[in-house]
């Protein structure tokens, strides 16, 4: 009895040291996230990233802040044209304009002029500009409306651009300062803050990260862009070959730097079961030595890159909204 007892005392010891073993073997092997650090997290919604800012639910008017993680609604409000730009939602159907900053604190709706139609032009820090189009014959007319939903300032849109569209940026983006094209290419240039106006040869437009305004002009081989972070910030930088979009590169996967974010999948090399768990790798682009940015999400959930940016990187992780900052 004695011999049998002391039996099963060793098995039970040698299974107890085989659980710590395996435990311990799938801890230190086991894929992690890694060079970040959680800031916040919510409950996702079902919906678009609109201006690389704000995650926007598809049937309902409630947007999330990629950075913040603030959460607003606007429940009055269905359907409509929707954009984001300087933090704030906007939201465009029939004569009306509504807005929303993405930081919770305002809430406003402006009426536009009847029988008119609206188009977003751009978004300044104080105000948001809009195309009016009506009449007979048709004409347009700028409109500046501040963040409390009252008219700022008017202007008629120059004749030499006739009734043209603004140029806006894709997936909602709209640039920090307006845009039209005359029919003979050259730019009309609009501050959205004080309605100043000014011409600018032709030129590629795009619109970049967080709405700047970016124009490319050929000269003798080489592409000068021109950057307006604001009407009166602009930065300027020389590269060789055409002129090509820039739009590639601010999308949720790629960070100001040119660092990527790739989803892949991370096997744990013991086990030979599964094709391993979803992570995003940030890391160096192709045309990169060596990026400011490295790290790695892993989940058991699928994972997508919302936002990425030099303050961290926001990701989609299965039913949650997660934003992370770069590990010092």
């Amino acid at each position: 009895m004695r011999v049998t007892s002391r039996r099963t005392t060793t098995y039970a010891v040698l299974a107890a040291l085989l659980v710590v073993l395996v435990v311990m073997v799938d801890w230190f092997t086991t894929p992690r996230t890694s060079g970040l650090e959680g800031q916040w997290e919510t409950e996702a919604v079902r919906g678009d990233v609109l201006g690389g800012r704000a995650l926007v639910a598809t049937g309902s008017n409630v947007a999330i802040d990629l950075v913040t993680g603030t959460r607003i609604t606007l429940g009055s409000v269905a359907g409509g044209e929707r954009a984001v730009g300087a933090g704030r939602l906007l939201i465009l159907h029939d004569a009306m304009l509504d807005g929303a900053g993405l930081d919770g604190r305002s809430r406003w709706t402006w009426q536009g002029p009847p029988a008119h139609t609206l188009a977003f032009v751009a978004a300044g820090t104080t105000t948001t500009v809009v195309q009016a189009c009506g009449g007979t014959p048709t004409a347009c007319r700028l409109i500046g409306v501040g963040t409390n939903g009252t008219q700022s300032w008017q202007t008629p849109q120059p004749t030499a651009t006739g009734t043209s569209r603004p140029v806006v940026g894709e997936g909602g983006s709209l640039p920090t300062v307006g845009v039209l094209a005359a029919t003979d290419g050259t730019l009309l240039l609009v501050d959205p803050d004080t309605s100043r106006v000014v011409l600018r040869p032709a030129a590629a437009t795009s619109v970049g990260r967080d709405g700047v305004l970016i124009l490319g002009e050929k000269s003798g081989g080489e592409c000068v862009r021109t950057t307006f972070e604001t009407f009166d910030r602009t930065s300027v930088a020389t590269t060789p070959g055409p002129c090509t979009d820039t739009s590639a590169n601010t999308t949720p996967a790629t960070l100001p730097g040119g660092e990527r974010v790739v989803g892949t999948r991370s096997d744990v090399w013991w086990w030979p079961f599964g094709d391993g768990r979803p992570t995003l790798e940030v890391s160096a682009g192709p045309t990169l030595r060596m990026g400011r940015h490295t790290a790695r999400v892993v989940s058991r959930d699928a994972l997508r890159s919302l936002r990425a940016d030099d303050t961290g990187i926001t990701v989609l992780d299965g039913d949650t909204v997660r934003r992370y900052t770069w590990q010092r």
